[in-house]
């Protein structure tokens, strides 16, 4: 069985930063890596200059040889296209690309607190509103384990806290054990198989 691990936006900027072969770390036949669709709308916004000056275009190479060399695989929603909103990049995926949404999903959107946290929250610049892509990523952690470097007081820290698999990604991790160990400890706790949805 292969440890399903989703990646939050965030977390391939520290993956890039320290150089990590995810292809070597997380061999397909161990690993099987997902993104949201909402972490993809984000993926497909960065803009070759960051919002300090800095060129991006070497993490968004990263990008995408990752995603191609690991067949990572992007997890949708299923819902029409009027789930959609009329302005903004499409989140839910149609027949063939999506899969409905768990009862443990649809369980997480209902909380009052998710619902603040995503209702009427201004746009960003990937067109998605605010949170949008943290809640889907907080809901996957349920599924399976959730790469992040989020540390902020929200959604997802929220998911970890009810159970949900996150690690935090951060330089002491990473300087006793290899991340590849690191997940092989989480996912041995609990099953962590995951259909891309």
């Amino acid at each position: 069985m292969t440890i399903s691990v989703m990646l939050d936006s965030n977390a391939w900027n520290f993956l890039f930063d320290r150089a990590i072969d995810i292809n070597h770390e997380l061999p397909p036949e161990e690993f099987a890596i997902f993104i949201t669709r909402e972490v993809e709308i984000e993926i497909c916004a960065i803009s070759n200059d960051g919002k300090d000056g800095c060129d991006k275009r070497l993490l968004k190479q990263y990008i995408q040889d990752s995603v191609a060399l690991n067949r990572v695989r992007t997890s949708a929603t299923f819902g029409f296209a009027e789930a959609n909103p009329a302005e903004g990049p499409a989140a839910y995926g149609g027949f063939g690309q999506a899969t409905l949404q768990s009862d443990q999903d649809r369980d997480w959107y209902k909380r009052e607190k998710t619902q603040a946290s995503i209702l009427g929250k201004p746009k960003k610049g990937s067109g998605l509103s605010g949170n949008q892509a943290d809640a889907a990523v907080a809901a996957s952690s349920f599924h399976c384990i959730v790469l992040t470097c989020d540390k902020k007081r929200g959604l997802i820290s929220e998911a970890a806290e009810l159970g949900g698999k996150v690690l935090f990604l951060s330089d002491d991790h990473l300087a006793s054990q290899s991340l590849k160990q690191i997940l092989f400890s989480m996912g041995s706790s609990q099953e962590t198989e995951f259909k891309a949805r």
